[in-house]
């Protein structure tokens, strides 16, 4: 961090060169965002910033996730050169399902086409003029956080993990009441955590739960060491891991929760630091009454647990299926598929009882960006009676995967830890 910066070296036009820059002592070029430029010509305000919000600042913001702050000017005119190398590589934006396996909401924010790569390279090549900041035409960037919510549930207070549980060295699972106080029955819309420090959450889970159900324990704002037992035994409402955005359902649908209920936030805390990592998060609603509802969404979960990765494998795939044997139709409103840290690709598809299939979701996967792909209402996968829904996981457990939790590889099968795995597809339907 004490290294000076040579900016009219050609070592500081490489990527590492570049991303070192950020931590140098030494004062930035700094950019003029007063200058106004006619005519055709690419700059920052007009044709870069909009690109950016809509595809980059949902991680790559001051505290987020990716690397850089891309809100911010100078950041982007250090960055630009790697960030055009990074969608050129396809390692940005990250990986997400397949729009030819399946389409679904948000899939034009969630990848960048041939047209804005352009805008990016055009402007690089055209000096990277910042242009007027009064021409920025204030494109509503894409973000994790739910707007305009009508309940947002904190915390009670500031917890801490204490990384004490001798078993599970290094993860804690911490779990709090939230209690929404309702005097009637509430179906939620949309719904969103508030993730107060994110490089402390490896994912968030709330639950429903009778409100006589709650022992005075549990009722203790400091919460209680739930990884062995959550205390959730009505049901699983929601489901967050890192690059999740809110969850929304369409007019007419929604998610009930009884004026009898209160929710368990269940907090999966990953040590990536010795230092004390504080946290306060919540979850965030917008919600209507019964009347205006028709159609009832619930979480249902598919998932494999007997599976076992050998260690060294860096192609392994593990599968399973449920058939829909009750005379009901099953519209899958959303699927959130969720590994850790040693998944690569995921698959789910539904055989009909005629024979044909129909694609769910399907692609490479990246913890850091996983996401609940809600699809559009007329175009909801359906599984029938008689059908089945097939699902698989794949992963790398060899020392090829940058992201492998042990220094060598070893045999890693179902668990709640980082180092340990899962293959889930947690589905939104309604029926």
């Amino acid at each position: 961090r004490d290294v000076a910066c040579d900016w009219s070296s050609d070592v500081c036009s490489s990527d590492l060169a570049i991303l070192m820059s950020l931590a140098c002592t030494t004062d930035e070029p700094s950019v003029d965002d007063t200058v106004v430029v006619a005519g055709d010509e690419l700059t920052f305000y007009a044709d870069v910033k909009p690109v950016l919000d809509v595809h980059c600042t949902r991680c790559h913001f001051d505290e987020g996730l990716g690397v850089g702050d891309f809100t911010d000017p100078d950041t982007v005119t250090a960055f630009a050169e790697v960030m055009l190398g990074q969608i050129d590589s396809g390692a940005m934006p990250p990986a997400v399902s397949d729009t030819e396996c399946h389409d679904y909401r948000g899939s034009d924010q969630l990848n960048i086409d041939d047209s804005e790569r352009k805008i990016i390279a055009d402007w690089i090549d055209g000096g990277k003029v910042m242009g007027d900041p009064a021409t920025d035409p204030q494109v509503v960037p894409t973000s994790g956080v739910l707007s305009d919510p009508d309940i947002v549930l904190m915390m009670p207070e500031v917890y801490t993990p204490t990384w004490s549980d001798a078993d599970n060295p290094g993860n804690e699972y911490r779990c709090f009441v939230l209690d929404p106080e309702l005097d009637e029955d509430v179906y939620f819309e949309a719904m969103a955590p508030e993730v107060d420090n994110e490089a402390l959450v490896h994912h968030v889970v709330l639950f429903s739960e009778n409100r006589s159900d709650i022992s005075e324990a549990q009722w203790d704002p400091q919460g209680w060491d739930c990884i062995d037992d959550s205390g959730a035994g009505d049901g699983m409402i929601a489901g967050w891991a890192p690059g999740m955005l809110p969850v929304e359902f369409p007019a007419e649908t929604g998610m009930k929760l009884g004026s009898n209920k209160v929710l368990v936030l269940q907090m999966h805390y990953y040590q990536s630091s010795s230092d004390e990592q504080p946290d306060r998060s919540g979850y965030a609603f917008r919600t209507k009454p019964e009347s205006e509802v028709d159609e009832e969404v619930i979480m249902f979960p598919l998932g494999i647990y007997n599976f076992n990765v050998p260690a060294g494998d860096d192609d392994y795939t593990d599968s399973d299926s449920f058939t829909n044997t009750y005379p009901v139709n099953l519209k899958i409103h959303g699927v959130f598929p969720h590994m850790h840290v040693l998944g690569q690709a995921y698959s789910a598809s539904i055989t009909h009882a005629d024979g044909s299939e129909t694609c769910v979701v399907e692609g490479e996967y990246d913890f850091d960006n996983q996401l609940t792909y809600q699809f559009e209402e007329d175009d909801m996968p359906v599984i029938s009676e008689g059908d089945r829904i097939n699902f698989s996981c794949n992963w790398n457990n060899s020392l090829s995967n940058p992201d492998l939790p042990h220094s060598e590889p070893i045999n890693a099968g179902y668990g709640e830890r980082t180092d340990e795995e899962m293959c889930f597809f947690f589905s939104l339907v309604s029926y």
